[in-house]
């Protein structure tokens, strides 16, 4: 199990998917590329999690498209306004 503890992303433009996320840090303070994640998790079905506002586990998934492109999601929904992962700005480092 994978715990998500930080986000690293680019810009100021609100988070509206968990691909604009370009790096993780995880609870045993291992830090990977999204991509490299989502290949991690979406080959070995490896279960990667995070915590919402009300502090409750969250999973994420990873699926791969037509071209192999692997991309994540979170389990339940992918709107911006309730996706819990992209309501955590404690967890956000705004680079740039």
């Amino acid at each position: 199990m994978v715990l998500i503890e930080r986000i690293y992303r680019r810009g100021h433009e609100p988070l509206t998917s968990v691909d604009q996320i370009e790096k993780f840090e995880t609870s045993d303070g291992y830090v990977t590329p999204n991509e490299v994640l989502a290949r991690e998790i979406g080959a070995d079905s490896e279960n990667c999690f995070y915590k919402n506002q009300e502090g409750k586990r969250k999973k994420v998934v990873a699926t791969k498209d037509d071209q192999g492109v692997w991309h994540m999601q979170t389990i339940g929904t992918t709107d911006p306004t309730t996706d819990g992962l992209l309501q955590l700005p404690h967890m956000q480092d705004i680079w740039g």
